[in-house]
């Protein structure tokens, strides 16, 4: 068959004189992904985010039907993501989730190196994982948290792999196999995080541009969709069984994935604008910070000057526009959700690197600075966090029956203190969306199942709530005793409890060494 664009650049080939010096070693790959792994390992022992908590929540009980979509408790994720933190969760849970989170790095680095060499050569492969180490360990992006976009991406690159394999094989039983691959990769990066098209969007850039310019047959086409179509339904069949067999619904799946971040967005719309705006900014801000912006620049700027005609090229810019718009679209803008670019955006920057531009090596250079400064600051940043204070101080003094609801969020509260949720929700999203009159909520409050503690901010009211019924209810059945990090802590009338006192500072320094070094 006709391969697609060019194969890999021969070293020194198309090189102007007096710039070979300037290549990077062969040992720059695995010297990336080894840096992005150990740069992570001083921060493993960070206090879990509130998503991270969430999710390990969701996953420890997730082994059979329950009251709520996945178990006992409602998230709007995939079930792909919440049986990795189910792993987790059985291999000593925030630790084991870390160092998942190290094994995400490094194939997304060597992933890159991949990739980029697959469509123009090694020099292109070495730029890509240079700047996908370094967007990888930023903590600017998220840094040491484990979340939906990380594990998703080695999919995605390995999605990317083998379109490319693909419509480079000279023997179509091959090309047949990378397309089966390249469908279940595409289902897998959709059942971790249910926005991330990627592969699909790649692919099929990549499969249509390449039979209009004739680099392989109609017929070629017909045979790579169908076996793609295959590899999807392989893998969207394998996941189906396992979720039912858990006991989840896929109708209720599906509803989670897609028609509710259609309603959650609206709620976003409508009452939480101002939040949301305050969070673009400081998307925005990291996004500059890290050299994301500034890269993705120059990548325009050298596609109206240079004009790349490959498919795969054009199917890379396809896909990095898509990454974009979902990291847009989503209306929350939370920092992890440029996790997302990191792949389409090393790619791209590695092809146009690798042409000797200095301009965007010097930003790529940035990058890399702007990841050791953003890398060495956060060594100086305490551990731990409030939730952590607040979930440990009420672990301390609970009983093993108890049971906790923090309310509007905050999963991490409730994962530290080690107790049960009788609440089926444990971010604040699904609660605006899902029970914004809290009719659920004061249910539980009221019912059978009552928790026994009771977290909230420094007030029980939030936007898009309607909160007097269940003020009430915490005024007839609660009382207060104790205030935390700025959480009031509640213990339910009767049942006779000490009142938690925090083991860290809020900040997550140990307290008794900080009695201990300001005695004179």
């Amino acid at each position: 068959m006709t391969t697609i664009a060019t194969r890999p650049t021969l070293p020194g080939r198309g090189v102007r004189p007096g710039t070979r010096s300037r290549s990077l070693p062969s040992w720059t790959v695995p010297a990336a992904a080894v840096v992005a792994v150990l740069a992570r390992l001083p921060l493993l022992g960070h206090a879990p985010g509130p998503d991270e908590s969430g999710f390990l929540l969701v996953g420890a009980q997730w082994n059979g039907a329950g009251t709520s979509l996945y178990g006992n408790y409602w998230v709007d994720r995939p079930p792909l993501l919440v049986t990795i933190f189910r792993a987790a969760s059985l291999l000593e849970g925030v630790p084991a989730l870390r160092i998942i989170g190290c094994f995400a790095v490094l194939l997304v680095v060597l992933g890159c190196a991949c990739a980029a060499t697959l469509m123009h050569g090694e020099q292109v492969g070495r730029w890509a994982a240079v700047t996908a180490a370094a967007l990888c360990v930023s903590p600017l992006l998220g840094g040491y948290a484990v979340n939906g976009e990380l594990l998703a991406a080695p999919f995605v690159v390995g999605g990317i792999i083998a379109v490319i394999s693909a419509l480079r094989a000279d023997d179509e039983g091959q090309s047949v196999r990378w397309s089966v691959l390249a469908g279940a990769c595409a289902v897998s990066a959709l059942m971790v995080k249910q926005n991330f098209a990627d592969v699909a969007v790649f692919g099929s850039v990549a499969f249509v541009l390449s039979a209009v310019r004739s680099d392989i047959t109609w017929r070629r086409l017909v045979a790579l969709t169908a076996a793609a179509s295959v590899g999807a339904a392989v893998a969207l069949g394998v996941l189906s069984v396992w979720t039912v067999a858990h006991g989840t619904s896929l109708r209720g799946v599906f509803d989670a994935m897609y028609p509710f971040r259609v309603e959650a967005g609206q709620v976003i719309a409508a009452g939480g604008r101002v939040h949301s705006t305050a969070r673009l900014h400081g998307l925005l801000a990291v996004a500059f910070s890290a050299m994301v912006i500034p890269l993705m620049c120059l990548v325009l700027v050298d596609v109206v000057r240079r004009r790349r005609r490959s498919p795969v090229w054009w199917a890379l810019l396809a896909t990095l526009t898509f990454a974009t718009a979902s990291v847009l679209i989503g209306g929350n803008f939370w920092h992890h959700y440029l996790v997302g670019l990191v792949v389409p955006v090393s790619l791209a920057v590695g092809v146009t690197a690798a042409d000797r531009a200095p301009v965007i090596r010097a930003l790529v250079g940035l990058a890399v600075a702007s990841a050791v400064l953003a890398w060495v600051g956060s060594l100086a940043l305490p551990q731990g966090s409030e939730g952590e204070t607040v979930g440990t101080g009420i672990a301390s003094v609970a009983q093993p029956k108890d049971t906790i609801v923090n309310l509007y969020g905050h999963a991490d509260v409730v994962q530290t203190s080690g107790l049960s949720s009788p609440y089926e929700h444990l971010w604040s999203l699904p609660v605006k969306t899902l029970d914004p009159s809290l009719t659920e909520l004061d249910a539980v409050l009221a019912g059978p199942d009552a928790p026994t503690w009771l977290v909230t901010g420094r007030s029980i009211r939030s936007w898009g709530l309607d909160t007097d019924a269940t003020a009430a209810l915490v005024a007839r059945d609660y009382r207060k005793v104790s205030t935390v990090c700025d959480r009031t802590i509640y213990l339910r009338n009767g049942t006779d409890r000490a009142a938690p006192q925090p083991i860290t500072t809020c900040r997550g320094a140990s307290l008794a060494s900080s009695t201990k070094e300001s005695q004179p």
